[in-house]
């Protein structure tokens, strides 16, 4: 029980392995922010996984919008009263021949995986709780509480 009441937010959750972190997360205890691009898989998601609507809450968030990312995280502290763990799973595959592949895909692919697993959340993170996150994209560890992060201005 080691997530027991903690709190998580989970990039790329409406499906696939983001969706099943989130299960696993929800099943052991924890409250999950489903956060994802797609507002209606995000709700259809979080209502899945807890029809309760006490461990779960869908958030709309692009991690290549730092604007998003606040409000997203500033959403999930509002409800659940803390932020605990981040899970950085949101990510793209394009596939296609080099010749073919298209700058401004490429961009966006370095955007998703690069700049959205690390700069605005890093930020967040250090001011919610004081401590630079960890390099691993599934850091679970138990982390003490501040104050929430809506009270410290970004």
């Amino acid at each position: 029980m080691r997530l027991k009441d903690k709190v998580a937010i989970v990039t790329g959750a409406a499906s696939g392995i983001g969706k099943e972190i989130a299960a696993v997360f929800i099943r052991e205890g924890a409250k999950v922010a489903i956060a994802d691009l797609n507002q209606q898989a995000a709700e259809a998601a979080a209502r899945e996984l807890d029809a309760t609507g006490k461990r779960a809450v869908s958030v709309v968030m692009d991690v290549t919008n730092e604007g998003q990312v606040n409000a997203g995280t500033a959403k999930v502290i509002e409800t659940f009263g803390a932020l605990d763990i981040l899970i950085s799973n949101a990510g793209i595959q394009i596939v296609a021949p080099l010749v073919d592949f298209d700058f401004s895909k490429w961009k966006l692919l370095l955007a998703i995986h690069l700049d959205g697993a690390s700069s605005p959340r890093e930020r967040r993170w250090r001011r919610c709780t004081g401590r630079k996150a960890e390099p691993s994209s599934t850091w679970a560890r138990s982390t003490p509480r501040k104050p929430p992060c809506s009270r410290h201005p970004m």
